[in-house]
């Protein structure tokens, strides 16, 4: 608003300043004669000075006309004028806002613009490099891969894109399955620049695809050394890398090997549950029980798992229900008051027969954010203590309303599935989650609602009435199902 006003000020003053010095001017008495051989012109001072200007004004024209007419010359002969810088310019604003335009249509998906609008943008010669990288990732979005590759490997050429160029190969590469040139194509990204994260991140990715455990721990490792703010995090991935490495090692026989290397994942992370249960298996077919048994002590104390209670019951398949429930003491006076506990108390109970205290401990799992299992175990305790259908159909009716229990499943794209370092389905690493997400649809799904901690084929009943009591059960639940 001041600039305004200081500006409308200024104006003012110019016409009033030319106002009075033409007004001057008139009042000035006399005249100019101007002879030209017998003619004589005269005029006035004040006709004069505005003659004068005039005159100039046309003759400065009539320059500019001239320089006009040799700069369009000279522009049709090639030559650097600025007629040419100025159409240039122009050229340069119309490519600078069309590809300012591609850059967000990419941002927002909108490829077949992004293409458009690239096209405009060469227009400038300087852009070339960034629009076609722009229009190979638009060509990669739009699932035509080939075109994409042939931008990708023109720029290879250039020292700024080259990087970027690498990186689209890779993405190629992966998704066409030839995870061996991927791996060489990352390797030499990491060579051009050693110490970019993201080029690592890429490395590690191939490597856990490839399941090439060991190149993947030394990639983890140049990660930590980067970024010593995520340690804790690597030093927990490395941990899953080594598990995978001794997983593989069992598989093929290396069981001596598998053992020594697992050993070295739980002391980098002593809560990584399928480690425990792992080397408690490894523990066992050495035949050294007491070892085993030690590791899942130790993991209890710190994450009771169901997992782990499953381990823990197949070191010794054959025990009677009275002999786990005995062994099994020190998991359930554990001073942590997990629902875990609860529950795998409440399943032993049940399978000891001992109806009433498997009850009240099922009381406190259902006034306690119960689950469906808790409902079913319940619906198991009424069966056994000899309650009427009625009854125990409702407690079958009750767990179908109920979340389901916790489950394994990946964080990225909810699948379900056994814990493993890398998701069977999206293939991400560290994802697998322990919990219920919010698409579950577990127990629906799911035949064998009993038992939910201990595997029912690992009992060796004293009797038949457990094995009548499930088979009522299930015979309960398919006629719920039939209701539903």
């Amino acid at each position: 608003m001041i600039f305004t006003l200081i500006r409308g000020f200024v104006i003012l003053f110019i016409a009033v300043v030319i106002t009075y010095f033409f007004s001057f001017i008139e009042k000035i008495p006399g005249s100019i004669i101007i002879e030209i051989k017998d003619k004589e012109l005269k005029f006035s001072f004040f006709i004069f000075i505005l003659l004068l200007l005039i005159f100039g004004f046309l003759f400065f024209f009539s320059i500019r006309v001239l320089q006009l007419l040799v700069a369009i010359t000279d522009f049709f002969m090639g030559k650097e004028t600025a007629f040419l810088r100025f159409f240039n310019k122009l050229k340069y604003r119309k490519s600078q806002k069309a590809l300012n335009n591609a850059i967000i249509a990419l941002a927002e998906g909108e490829n077949q613009t992004v293409l458009s609008e690239s096209s405009k943008a060469l227009l400038n010669p300087d852009f070339e490099k960034s629009v076609s990288l722009i229009k190979a990732k638009a060509e990669e979005s739009l699932g035509n891969q080939d075109k994409a590759d042939k931008i990708y490997k023109k720029l290879l050429s250039f020292k700024e894109t080259r990087l970027a160029a690498l990186d689209g190969l890779i993405r190629s590469k992966v998704s066409s399955g030839d995870l061996i040139t991927a791996l060489e194509l990352a390797k030499r990204l990491i060579i051009l620049k050693p110490k970019s994260i993201h080029s690592l991140i890429t490395l590690f990715k191939i490597q856990c695809e490839l399941e090439d455990w060991i190149g993947a721990r030394k990639t983890l490792v140049l990660q930590q050394n980067l970024d010593k703010k995520t340690r804790s995090i690597k030093q927990r991935q490395e941990a899953l890398v080594i598990y995978a490495e001794a997983f593989k090692r069992k598989s093929e026989g290396e069981e001596d090997s598998a053992l020594e290397i697992i050993k070295e994942a739980i002391k980098k992370s002593p809560d990584l549950i399928p480690a425990v249960c792992l080397a408690s298996e490894l523990e066992k077919s050495k035949g050294k029980i007491k070892n085993a048994e030690r590791y899942i002590k130790t993991c209890w104390k710190i994450k009771p798992h169901p997992d782990l209670a499953k381990s823990f019951a197949n070191l010794y398949p054959d025990e009677t229900s009275k002999e786990r429930l005995k062994r099994f003491s020190p998991l359930l006076n554990n001073s942590n008051t997990a629902k875990i506990i609860k529950t795998l108390k409440a399943e032993l109970l049940i399978a000891n027969e001992e109806f009433p205290s498997a009850k009240r401990t099922i009381e406190t799992l259902i006034n306690d954010q119960p689950n469906s299992s808790d409902f079913m175990l319940m619906a198991a305790v009424e069966k056994g203590m000899g309650s009427s259908n009625e009854i125990i159909q409702g407690w079958i009716a009750k767990a179908y309303n109920m979340p389901s229990p916790p489950v394994w499943f990946c964080e990225k794209c909810y699948f379900v599935e056994y814990w493993s370092p890398i998701c069977k389905k999206c293939k991400s690493f560290d994802s697998m989650h322990w919990g219920s997400p919010e698409i579950n649809n577990i127990f629906y799904n799911s035949k064998v609602l009993l038992p939910f901690v201990l595997d029912n084929k690992t009992f060796n009943f004293e009797g038949n009435k457990n094995e009548e009591i499930k088979r009522e059960i299930y015979k309960e639940v398919d006629e719920s199902k039939k209701s539903i």
